[in-house]
């Protein structure tokens, strides 16, 4: 019996009284460590190097047909197209820690539990004992969970922290203790019986255009590919529902990925409201082990033929679904869907087709800002590799779409007025409250300030690990006070603020641009009593942060939700009527083929957050460029037009989608060791990719010259559509590189 690793191949003995087979998941015995390994090939007779030889032998089965062959016809195919090995693929696919070392058993979980004198739990407490609001208030939510809960969950809660538990702690109120084998997935608080089962919602009556799709993505041949083109607004999620629902009737499995974690929560409560308890998530805000047992009960699901509906992000795509009918990627234009690293660096539209034509699924892209690659699909034969177009031209309840107004930037400066906050959208917000209305508020970055620059020499606070500019970051104390530091958020390196220049000894720092601390600080400061909360990535950490906070702001806690690009993605807010955009040049001159496409569709996104309820929407858009051709397109709604028009720029230039590209990315510690490698590489191929019809250019260093303390280079490829990647195996292009230099290939690359 062989099992695998990373590019090698063990052979054990199989013990009697084992059952193993091929697609096993086994423990194995390795260098004096327990590994996961996969079995690869159940071997009749030795070969003749091993003839006679002692072998280790496989100590016990983890998964039996962890594994199945038509499940390794698709990774063979994924591992072809992103020209890697397909054990690489294999083990990006899996959950993780499956393959390799294996896992520790799971650390008993911390619970912290109220204790005082009287031992019943809700006791009133001691009035003559001096305690805090806050502490009181963490002693009234235990109470409330039945007097105990998971300390990571106590953690999450509004404004309970550790010195807070510490505190109570110390006056006998609360003590901790470690309890083992608590579920991972909780339906209940701890402590008390289980809800009982909600009856399912009924179906919501479709308009026209929406039962049309239904019925055509019902009626699809097996394996072919839709587009539901649906204005925001319009009810996919609903055609979703319904076409999932016929899925599950006929016994057959649907999976439905989203880009963004944060988009999970909500469609996972739709469609468990809808479609009952057989539906799971999977995505990597789940813990290792919750992962695992989401994989596991797909597995146990498709041995009994039972149909689930799976909820997950990009990795979920691969799930062991089986037989699966349906298979849908709403929002398919965004690029969260491409996996840049670590290889394989696949898309997950391509992984979903080739899963749809192996296993006879029907493959449904929904968006209202499609990408440039599916609008071309939809002008070819579906015979040969087209795609069928289906159209929701109507928002639900044909409410209008919200009209968009362009603020000069320019002009607001040239009058006086210099602040962050122009003053059209200041004077929309003062409004917000006495309407009872809601706005969202888009920021391209996170932070308090972009980055901070001397103003004497001009020179930026750099990260020492990487070549990029510091952010500042900001906490607010209690008393009032504030707290700053620098932070990078390529790799997370963090340093306080130096009081002196260190290239010319300057104190005059200055911090440039605003990040959504700034923004948060600025609304708060001219804009007294509105209620504001934040959503990037520093406040929505944690296994259901970014649930909590939108579930905050859908029950009217604030006024103003501030966020990075994640607020433009899938959240229906129906008290939204303002959706503003703060320094939208800074989405505008990206350096970058697909920048005005991704731009457009993200603010065409955002733009429809907006009036999604009964009251009218509108947008209003903070530029310095006002005439820039995305502009004019974002004013006017014509998406389909910008689809028109760059498609045919694209085709006379001879880019993307009408040609291919690769990108080949190095890294090393050594910046003039990764530049010879890089070189020596290009010189080892170039003759052979030109032979083949495609262009080397570099090596260059990467626009992000530096990560984490290696060094980067890139090459990039450059060839004729629909033709195979003109480079040999992943493993010779590793031979051609020092052990210490990393190669990543990056087939059809979003970002160059």
């Amino acid at each position: 019996m062989e099992a695998g690793r990373e590019g090698q191949a063990f052979t054990y003995a199989n013990p009697d009284g084992l059952s193993v087979g091929v697609g096993d998941l086994v423990q194995v015995p390795l260098q004096g460590r327990r590994h996961a390994g996969l079995v690869l090939a159940c071997l009749q007779t030795l070969p003749e190097d091993l003839a006679g030889k002692r072998m280790r032998a496989v100590e016990a089965v983890l998964q039996s047909a962890a594994v199945a062959d038509a499940w390794q016809d698709l990774l063979l195919a994924v591992a072809e197209a992103c020209h890697t090995s397909r054990f690489r693929t294999l083990k990006s696919a899996l959950p993780p820690g499956w393959l390799g070392q294996r896992p520790r058993a799971p650390a008993g979980r911390l619970l912290c539990q109220i204790s005082r004198v009287a031992p019943q739990v809700a006791a009133p407490v001691d009035p003559q004992l001096e305690l805090s609001p806050r502490q009181r208030a963490l002693l009234a939510h235990l109470d409330g969970h039945g007097g105990r809960r998971l300390l990571r969950d106590l953690l999450a809660a509004d404004g309970f922290g550790r010195g807070l538990i510490t505190a109570l702690e110390a006056k006998g109120l609360v003590r901790r203790e470690t309890v083992r084998g608590v579920p991972a997935t909780r339906t209940a608080p701890l402590g008390l019986p289980p809800a009982p089962p909600r009856p399912l919602e009924a179906p919501r009556i479709a308009n026209a255009a929406q039962a049309a799709a239904v019925e055509a993505i019902d009626s699809a041949a097996a394996g072919s590919t839709l587009l539901l083109w649906g204005v925001t607004g319009a009810g996919k999620t609903e055609v979703y529902l319904q076409a999932a629902a016929r899925q599950l009737q006929q016994g057959r499995s649907v999976l439905l990925l989203a880009p963004e974690i944060g988009l999970i929560p909500q469609l996972l409560d739709r469609c468990r409201a809808r479609l009952g308890p057989q539906v799971l998530e999977y995505h990597s805000g789940m813990g290792d082990a919750e992962r695992v047992k989401a994989w596991r009960r797909c597995l146990d699901a498709a041995a009994a033929a039972e149909p689930l509906v799976a909820i997950g992000t990009r990795s979920a795509i691969f799930l062991p679904l089986a037989p699966l009918g349906l298979i849908v990627l709403d929002e398919e234009h965004d690029s969260s869907y491409k996996q840049e690293s670590p290889m394989p660096c696949y898309h997950a539209r391509d992984v979903a087709q080739r899963r749809a034509s192996l296993d006879g699924a029907r493959l449904v892209l929904g968006s209202a800002t499609p990408s440039l690659e599916t609008w071309l699909r939809c002008r070819q034969p579906q015979g040969e590799g087209g795609v069928q177009l289906l159209r929701l031209p109507e928002r639900i309840g044909q409410r209008p779409l919200p009209p968009v107004r362009v603020v000069d930037m320019r002009l607001e400066f040239a009058e006086g007025h210099r602040r962050l906050i122009s003053r059209p959208l200041m004077g929309r917000l003062q409004q917000l409250q006495a309407r009872g209305e809601q706005a969202v508020v888009l920021v391209p970055r996170r932070g308090y300030r972009s980055f901070l620059s001397c103003r004497s020499c001009g020179e930026a606070v750099q990260c020492p690990n990487c070549d990029v500019a510091l952010t500042v970051h900001r906490r607010n104390a209690s008393a009032g006070s504030a707290t700053e530091w620098l932070r990078c958020h390529w790799c997370d390196h963090r340093q306080e603020i130096a009081q002196r220049c260190g290239q010319c000894g300057s104190t005059a720092f200055k911090p440039f641009g605003a990040g959504t601390q700034r923004v948060m600080e600025q609304l708060a400061a001219e804009l007294e009593g509105l209620r504001l909360l934040r959503f990037d990535q520093d406040t929505t950490r944690g296994r259901d942060g970014h649930r909590r906070l939108l579930e905050r702001f859908a029950a009217g806690e604030a006024d103003v939700l501030v966020g990075t690009q994640m607020l433009a993605k899938g959240m229906d807010l129906p008290r939204v009527t303002l959706a503003a955009v703060l320094a939208a040049d800074g989405l505008l001159h990206r350096p970058d083929l697909r920048s005005s496409e991704h731009c457009l569709q993200l603010l065409l996104q955002l733009a429809g957050r907006a009036g999604r309820g009964e009251l009218p929407g509108e947008v209003l858009v903070q530029t310095y460029s006002p005439d820039h051709p995305v502009i004019r397109y974002l004013v006017d709604g014509r998406y389909e037009r910008f689809l028109e028009e760059e498609l045919q720029l694209r085709r006379q230039g001879g880019l993307v989608p009408f040609s291919r590209a690769c990108l080949l990315r190095l890294a090393g510690p050594s910046a003039s060791a990764t530049a010879t490698a890089a070189t020596t590489l290009v010189e080892r191929v170039r003759a052979e990719v030109e032979r083949q019809g495609w262009l080397v250019i570099g090596p260059a260093p990467a626009p992000v010259a530096k990560v984490a303390g290696r060094s980067r280079w890139q090459v990039l490829l450059h060839g004729p559509a629909a033709t195979a990647l003109p480079l040999p195996p992943e493993a010779e292009l590793r031979r051609m590189l020092p052990p210490n230099v990393s190669l990543a290939i990056d087939p059809d690359p979003l970002q160059l």
